[in-house]
């Protein structure tokens, strides 16, 4: 997934672009190439009478045989990713006629330098398979122990799970061609279920505001008025893993009948111990590390995408705990990828606000669906 908070200005605006519209009719996919002789390094022009429709795209075939081969193992020869750009992932699209073929999968690019990028390290930008979740009933339950113990160390359980909205303020600059552009951002949450993150631009006379939207049912990204837009299944799901990394949310979430949880063991922290457990909930899969004396959430660690699109390791350590009505949360993160530091997902909050009157406006939506 992307880094939580932000990405270059020029990737949110186009991967919202290649992540909303809808589509009227598949695309063709390859520029005709046969895919079942693609992925065995041959490019064979496929025939107009034989063709198959499989989600977003239509591909052709040579023969009858080639044909039936990629109806029998369709996952295997079609597109990969759902045609999402193969370097950036599902906030962006990819061109079907833009392709090249990986350990015997055929992947997609939006940009020639995204082409470019993925040809040369293509393990960089394809998701590690996650470790599996230790089964040891033990390992659970120390594991909900620990979750327990920083549910307490942040205010308790009974006012934890009695929030209506929980919202984090914060700003930062960021680059771009035309000189760097002052961003504020907030992420507002109505429990129980509506996510908002936005971002406003101050540029000019006139701040411009856009939001991706979560709610229960349906994603979708909010440019104002006539730029309202749905947004695909692969996309909805990188919203999932963004939006449940953080604190207060994933661990009011720990009620979930899929809120799982296991102990790894202690670990060194800036000259901190901390007990490791790792929280599993759909699709977030993240390690906190809570101090072994105050129970305070020190860092929390995931598997993710950096701005180039390329997968590694993030660790966000949690520090300046301050009392907010009645809860004692961090208002510094600072971001290491792959042991370095990141600054595109590292922020001080400015403010966080609970229980506020949130308007419904911000969490629905007159769009339609996707095709």
């Amino acid at each position: 997934m992307r880094s939580r908070w932000t990405m270059t200005l020029a990737a949110f605006v186009l991967g919202i672009a290649a992540t909303v519209y809808g589509q009227s009719a598949p695309l063709d996919a390859l520029d005709g190439l046969d895919p079942v002789l693609l992925v065995q390094g041959r490019e064979v022009a496929g025939k107009t009478d034989l063709k198959v429709v499989r989600g977003r795209f239509e591909y052709s075939f040579s023969s009858s045989e080639t044909k039936a081969e990629f109806e029998k193992a369709p996952a295997r020869y079609e597109i990969q990713l759902n045609g999402a750009c193969a370097r950036m992932g599902p906030t962006a699209g990819g061109n079907p006629a833009d392709y090249a073929v990986h350990d015997g999968r055929i992947y997609i690019f939006g940009s020639d330098e995204c082409h470019k990028r993925f040809v040369a390290t293509p393990a960089k930008f394809l998701p590690p398979t996650p470790a599996a979740m230790p089964a040891a009933r033990k390992a659970h339950d120390d594991g909900r122990a620990l979750v327990d113990r920083a549910v307490a160390a942040i205010g308790g359980a009974a006012r934890l799970d009695a929030l209506t909205s929980y919202v984090e303020a914060w700003s930062f600059i960021q680059p771009g061609m035309q000189g760097d552009v002052p961003i504020d951002a907030r992420a507002l949450w109505r429990f129980p279920g509506g996510v908002r993150m936005e971002r406003t631009m101050k540029r000019g006379d006139r701040p411009q505001t856009s939001a991706r939207v979560l709610s229960a049912d349906a994603a979708w990204f909010d440019g104002g008025p006539g730029r309202v837009f749905p947004m695909r299944p692969d996309a909805v799901a990188e919203l999932e893993q963004t939006f449940g990394h953080y604190l207060v949310p994933l661990l009011r979430s720990r009620t979930s009948p899929d809120f799982e949880t296991a102990a790894l063991g202690p670990a060194a922290m800036a000259g901190v111990t901390v007990e490791r457990v790792r929280v599993r909930r759909g699709p977030v899969d993240v390690t906190l590390g809570v101090d072994g004396t105050s129970g305070e959430v020190r860092a929390i660690w995931f598997v993710g995408r950096n701005g180039e699109g390329e997968f590694g390791n993030y660790e966000i350590a949690l520090s300046d705990y301050r009392a907010v009505d009645g809860l004692r949360l961090p208002f510094s993160e600072r971001a290491l990828f792959n042991g370095t530091p990141d600054t595109s997902a590292t922020r001080t909050l400015e403010a966080i606000a609970l229980d506020v009157a949130l308007d419904d406006a911000l969490f629905t939506t007159a769009a339609g669906p996707v095709q």
